[in-house]
């Protein structure tokens, strides 16, 4: 029984890697074509309406799917399906209304929040579009709790899936039919894919809750204690959730800002800013899936086993799941380093998100790795210490986003280097403070001595391929090297017995 539990950890990252990385592989389709719909300054516009929802979403929802299956699994550990069952579903309720006062929130102050924070009114439309999503997405999130605490992720990884299908499916055609009437509107068209795309994730979820689990119903009396609980439990979770969203919030408040303080026109900068979100950021995160499918599926595996006293236990999965970050995410950013110029010229038409993404591909590994740390604390029950550590990384960001952005040798670049720079210590306070709590937990870059060896190797010989000078079409050249790249490294990391690791975690299933 042992056995499948502990494989269960593992089956459940590979299913939420899978879905993740499609539902990005898919996000990153529209993040192609989109500049090509409404050009830089659309994208701008388009992307700040983001940042302040995804702020929403971590302070009021980020946090539940964590906290939910983090006290199911506690719950089922203990074989009370009964009150696992009531958790979920007044959870679901709360979450429903919390969603909903949110969306109309957001909706009312959208004009206020476009001139305010972004100096922008013209994003007025782009944040109304979007509001209706927080309804949608804060009733996914507690669904997905639901079944993440019972190491069910294929529900999680198909909704992630089918959302994103949706989203783009619909997206593209609103905006092409609203572009006749300007770039807010269409931009604001091109936003309404979020809300109806979370519309269908949740349906699938509800169909899959009420067919294919026990049966779902509104149990009485209320559950108050454990809501309490599940609500103290996710309020430091929800708020380490806010690194990236304050980051983003971070670079949508003052880059534009600030390049037009140093004497850039609005448009211009708000065009620069959607070079670093809207093109830069979405190939960074395609290297961050593993470590974030890890982190949801640490917390109920270290939670039961730090329940249960086997603390050994729980110290052996996180250095695993830290493996497998340094194995997997390191040549995905050392691909992006060397490939950042010819990449954003294939995918956006130019190069000018190239510089920024070099940087970003920098970090991306290590901000990973305070996912998982963020996670393995917060299963132990320790959840303000990512609050903690969180707050000197987001107090390191602003500083040097204000700072290095209106240097006309760094530009975007500038708030680049400050996500970079804030997610690395935000992960070294993680692990020294994890250290602390589980004994033998091994060093910050264990693990990553032969990853970083054979990125570092692919990175030469990948070079060198570009380098040669033949010919090749754009895109022939990148996926050429993209080929090159990954059987470089497989075979170095085959030959230094790394992807025995792998295979042994496999034959654990």
């Amino acid at each position: 029984m042992e056995k499948n539990r502990r494989g269960t950890v593992w089956q459940g990252a590979f299913w939420l890697s899978i879905g993740s990385f499609i539902s990005k592989l898919i996000g990153a389709v529209y993040r192609i074509f989109l500049p090509r719909v409404l050009g830089d300054y659309g994208v701008g516009l388009f992307q700040m309406a983001y940042p302040l929802y995804a702020v929403l979403l971590a302070v009021s929802v980020n946090g539940i799917p964590t906290a939910l299956s983090k006290q199911t699994a506690e719950k089922l550990s203990r074989g009370d399906e009964a009150g696992a069952e009531a958790l979920g579903s007044w959870a679901q309720v709360c979450m429903g209304s919390v969603g909903m006062l949110l969306a109309l929130l957001m909706e009312l102050c959208a004009p206020w929040i476009a001139r305010g924070l972004f100096s922008e009114p013209a994003a007025t439309l782009p944040i109304r579009a979007l509001a209706p999503a927080m309804g949608f997405v804060s009733l996914e999130a507690s669904f997905r709790g639901y079944f993440q605490g019972r190491q069910e992720m294929a529900p999680t990884a198909a909704s992630q899936i089918l959302e994103q299908v949706v989203r783009v499916s619909v997206m593209f055609p609103i905006a092409l039919l609203l572009l006749p009437k300007g770039i807010e509107r269409a931009a604001a068209g091109a936003t309404l894919g979020a809300p109806i795309g979370a519309a269908v994730g949740v349906g699938y979820l509800i169909w899959r809750r009420v067919h294919h689990g026990p049966r779902f119903r509104v149990r009485r009396p209320v559950p108050f204690r454990d809501l309490g609980r599940l609500f103290m439990v996710a309020l430091p979770m929800s708020l380490s959730g806010l690194l990236f969203p304050l980051m983003l919030l971070a670079d949508s408040m003052f880059v534009p800002l600030r390049l037009t303080r140093a004497g850039m026109p609005l448009v211009e900068a708000t065009a620069l800013f959607g070079r670093l979100s809207g093109e830069a950021m979405p190939l960074v995160n395609l290297t961050m899936v593993v470590g974030a499918a890890l982190a949801v599926s640490l917390v109920p595996s270290v939670a039961r086993s730090v329940a249960s006293g086997r603390r050994d236990e729980a110290r052996h999965r996180v250095a695993v799941a830290m493996h497998l970050v340094w194995l997997l995410g390191l040549p995905m950013a050392g691909g992006l380093i060397v490939l950042a110029r010819p990449l954003t010229h294939l995918l956006y038409g130019e190069s000018g998100a190239s510089g920024a993404l070099e940087v970003l591909a920098l970090g991306a590994t290590l901000l990973a790795v305070q996912q998982v740390l963020g996670s393995a604390l917060q299963a132990a029950g320790h959840g303000w210490i990512p609050v903690k550590n969180l707050v000197a990384g987001a107090l390191l960001k602003f500083l040097l986003t204000w700072w290095l952005t209106p240097l006309p040798s760094l530009g975007i670049r500038g708030a680049a280097i400050g996500t970079v720079v804030a997610g690395t210590l935000t992960a070294y306070l993680n692990w020294r403070d994890w250290a602390k709590i589980v004994p033998d937990a091994g060093g910050f870059l264990t693990g990553a001595l032969w990853p970083t060896a054979g990125t570092i190797l692919m990175v030469m010989g990948v070079q060198t391929w570009i380098h040669l000078g033949i010919p090749w079409p754009l895109a022939a050249m990148v996926t050429g090297s993209i080929v090159l790249g990954a059987a470089i490294y497989g075979i170095l990391m085959l030959g230094v017995g790394e992807l025995h690791g792998i295979q042994r975690l496999w034959n654990e299933r």
